[in-house]
């Protein structure tokens, strides 16, 4: 289902301060239903929890799967190096000028400090000793430097690190690198990282997954890949209510909810509900414009 209308007509409201909360009795904002569900999940534009340390393969539980592989691979295992070593969470593998991190902050005098590549790694995090360690001709910073696509490349002989590296592309991801630091990830796109985490984790319960603009950003190519992927979804038996203005997102959709008439105080008002043929059949107001326009009606 797609919840839409104008900026301001209460969209975000109806969703993550009223739907997110479950049943509620009572003369206004009461929902009844929920009982029938196992969870509410919303994921949000909200800034995913960050350490300073973390990044794509870690958030996405990658990391520890890779280092394994690499710890199991004849250079590492002749060196004697375990999967501690290339962690740049604890000492030993890790270069100690930089604590793993790749770069040491610079001190400016009445300005933000500003981040400088690490003058002993020069930015690649680890010891010598370690990166002299690859695996398929790859050394740990090289992997750190792939992009989720190329990495599912690397990674295919590894059924669990491709199927996440796989479902990070489907959801618009391919393109991020894996040592890309969380702090650098836009909204649009650390709320599809935390729904690629949660489908990962899902289990056979049933969830209703609230999700504010997912596709923010995407281009339309990947806003294809992101449908399937909810449908994946709802076949799976979960429900996901989005609030959305992408075209595709609405006409995928298979109840519409259109609130308006505008924003604001002319906001908050059931506009439509109902499917996105009879909006753009039947529908008033400028959501029902719009899609009447893009499907050349």
């Amino acid at each position: 289902m797609t919840v839409t209308g104008p900026s301001g007509s209460g969209k975000s409201t109806l969703v993550f301060d009223v739907l997110a909360q479950g049943d509620a009795a009572g003369p206004e904002n009461a929902v009844s239903g929920c009982g029938h569900l196992d969870r509410i999940v919303a994921v949000e534009q909200t800034p995913i929890a960050r350490m300073k340390r973390s990044n794509v393969a870690t958030y996405a539980d990658v990391w520890a799967p890779i280092r394994a592989a690499f710890a199991a691979a004849p250079e590492a295992r002749s060196r004697g190096l375990s999967a501690r070593a290339f962690s740049f969470n604890t000492p030993g593998g890790r270069c100690e000028t930089c604590e793993g991190m790749g770069t040491v902050a610079s001190n400016l005098l009445f300005f933000k400090d500003v981040q400088a590549p690490c003058p002993t790694c020069h930015g690649r995090r680890f010891h010598d000793k370690v990166l002299e360690a690859t695996l398929d001709g790859r050394s740990i910073a090289d992997v750190l430097a792939l992009s989720v696509d190329e990495a599912q490349d690397a990674f295919a002989s590894h059924p669990k690190i491709a199927r996440t590296l796989g479902l990070l592309a489907d959801v618009g991801l391919g393109y991020l690198e894996l040592g890309q630091p969380l702090t650098t990830l836009s909204g649009g796109e650390g709320q599809r990282l935390k729904l690629a985490r949660e489908l990962l984790g899902g289990g056979r319960e049933r969830t209703l997954y609230l999700l504010d603009e997912p596709t923010r950003g995407l281009h339309p190519q990947d806003v294809e890949h992101f449908l399937a992927l909810l449908d994946r979804l709802v076949d799976a038996g979960n429900t996901v209510v989005a609030v959305e203005h992408d075209h595709r997102v609405l006409c995928a959709s298979d109840w519409v909810i259109d609130l308006g008439p505008g924003g604001g105080y002319a906001g908050g008002r059931l506009v439509f509900a109902g499917t996105p043929a009879a909006l753009a059949a039947h529908g008033t107001g400028v959501t029902a414009a719009c899609l009447r326009r893009t499907l050349g009606r």
